[in-house]
């Protein structure tokens, strides 16, 4: 069960949740954030699994999101990052690996460039690896990647919607279904409100587009492993997000070591227990030299849940 508390941010009030390591904690420590109108609950099959081995593992609402403060400004990587390291700082967390989703992703490479000697290492899924500045216009961007808007739709819809989106891939089951409603107010009429403000959501949007995302990845001296996800065959993609992905991928393997991975939890968790054993955090023999490695991995699409444990590609 996780444990709530309330940290100051950079100017806003952050709803933490902690799940204490099972036993004594063994470093490192590790702090979870979210992706884009999401919420720290994305992690609640994941953190637990991860106390259980030995990890002390965080998760917190970002500004805007979940229980967090709402302000209508501040929604730079400056800012969000002086929010995750004011995390770190207020709960003691010892230099953490800082394991992001999708614009958390973009988060924890941001504060691994910017914060060095407050984080560990960094684990990117599925983000923190796309330039949007290279594929569209704001304006474009804009139009293309603006949420839906999904305030007033009765709960069942919603739910019902998520059900046929993950048809055939995902087990819909009362835990799953708590995740994806806690990205929700519902009204006394069974109507759901999107946490995330459309405006927030939207200056989140831009500053994503402004990140020099590839050139902060080239830059970053902290170890790092990036994990992208396969879309299924057929998934819709309005915005040409999986062909962008074959061709960053590409670039980020440039970069460091190629590995085929397990599962994503599986993978993370072997990513910064290494660090148990070692000086380094990719399991891999060629990182002997002071400046930290870039992993990338390819995870099956879409469930992340089966796979072969770590080993070289050859």
């Amino acid at each position: 069960m996780a444990e709530d508390r309330w940290v100051r941010g950079d100017g806003v009030r952050l709803h933490v949740r902690e799940w204490p390591a099972r036993g004594a904690a063994l470093p490192p420590d590790l702090l979870l954030l979210h992706g884009l109108a999401s919420s720290s609950h994305i992690w609640d099959l994941t953190a637990p699994r991860l106390a259980r081995r030995g990890f002390r593992t965080l998760a917190y609402d970002q500004r805007g999101h979940g229980n967090s403060g709402k302000p209508s400004s501040g929604y730079g990587f400056d800012r969000v990052t002086a929010d995750a390291a004011a995390v770190i700082r207020a709960t003691g967390l010892r230099r953490p690996v800082v394991v992001g989703h999708s614009w958390g992703a973009n988060v924890a490479l941001a504060l691994g460039a910017r914060r060095p000697n407050a984080v560990g290492g960094t684990v990117l899924v599925d983000g923190g690896f796309l330039g949007l500045r290279d594929r569209f216009d704001w304006r474009t961007a804009k139009e293309v990647l603006a949420p839906p808007d999904l305030r007033g739709t009765p709960v069942h819809v919603f739910l019902g919607f998520v059900r046929d989106e993950l048809a055939g891939t995902v087990e819909i089951t009362p835990d799953v279904e708590a995740v994806f409603l806690s990205l929700m107010r519902v009204d006394r009429h069974g109507n759901i409100h999107p946490r995330l403000s459309r405006a927030n959501h939207l200056r989140i949007l831009r500053a994503l587009w402004q990140q020099d995302t590839p050139g902060l990845l080239a830059r970053i001296r902290v170890p790092t492993l990036v994990l992208a996800v396969r879309s299924r065959p057929g998934a819709w993609d309005s915005a040409g997000l999986a062909e962008e992905k074959r061709r960053a991928a590409s670039a980020v393997r440039a970069i460091g070591e190629y590995l085929n991975p397990g599962t994503a939890a599986a993978t993370a968790s072997a990513f910064a227990g290494s660090m148990r054993v070692t000086s380094t955090f990719c399991p891999t023999a060629a990182i002997s030299r002071a400046m930290p490695l870039i992993c990338s991995a390819v995870l099956p699409s879409p469930k992340m849940t089966s796979g072969t444990p770590w080993r070289r590609a050859r």
